[in-house]
């Protein structure tokens, strides 16, 4: 009820313009011109919501098992402060500069998941709550660079369809990782089905930092 709310009261900042054109789907599109910052901003879109479908499917479940806290509330609270935490990040890092913002985001989601498998192999509760929140403040900052190139690569009448290319890429990041994880699961412990996870996601966060900083170096030369 209180997000109806604030969607009503939001003021619109497009004008509109009624007439009898007929409706048609928006097109989802990933050509803006700069295929190179396109694929880095989708990558970035998968590795962040990825983690945010860890904890909303796998992790409550390493909680409860191999933690050995069922508790439902704990649960639902450990997943609240890493949503929480990437909520407050994305706000507090709105002031910094591209070039302060854009290794942010990568760096502290993997050190995140490094202490998160620490926590999983020491079994130790606060370890994974601290790494779980590292690197929802990292997701976050790392999605919000995303959508600002995004944003400021395509043109204005074409946001639209690049938005959703974005978020289509970065859905699928939060389906496909879950759904392999679960599978995995069927057949190897959790401890090393979520180990794999966050070194694959280091792997392509470290892809996309090499992808920017060849970006940049090019477009300086």
């Amino acid at each position: 009820m209180l997000a109806i709310v604030a969607v009503l009261a939001t003021p619109e900042t497009v004008e509109l313009r009624w007439g009898s054109r007929p409706y048609r789907p928006q097109r989802v599109s990933a050509d803006h011109g700069d295929k190179p910052a396109y694929v880095a901003a989708a990558g970035a879109g998968i590795a962040a919501f990825s983690v945010f479908g860890l904890f909303t499917s796998v992790a409550p479940a390493f909680v409860a098992g191999e933690l050995h806290r069922p508790s439902r509330a704990l649960a639902g609270a450990i997943v609240f402060a890493v949503f929480a935490a990437a909520a407050a990040a994305q706000t507090l890092t709105g002031h910094l500069r591209e070039n302060a913002r854009q290794p942010l985001g990568p760096v502290l989601q993997a050190l995140g998941l490094v202490v998160l498998v620490i926590g999983m192999r020491s079994t130790s509760l606060t370890a994974f709550l601290v790494g779980g929140i590292v690197t929802g403040i990292g997701s976050g900052v790392l999605f919000k660079d995303a959508v600002g190139k995004v944003v400021a690569m395509a043109a204005p009448d074409r946001r639209g369809e690049a938005l959703a290319g974005l978020f289509l890429f970065s859905y699928l990041g939060l389906i496909v990782p879950v759904l392999g994880m679960g599978l995995a699961m069927l057949q190897l412990p959790a401890t090393t089905v979520i180990t794999w996870f966050a070194a694959i996601i280091i792997v392509l966060l470290a892809a996309i930092a090499a992808l920017g900083a060849r970006r940049r170096t090019t477009a300086q030369s």
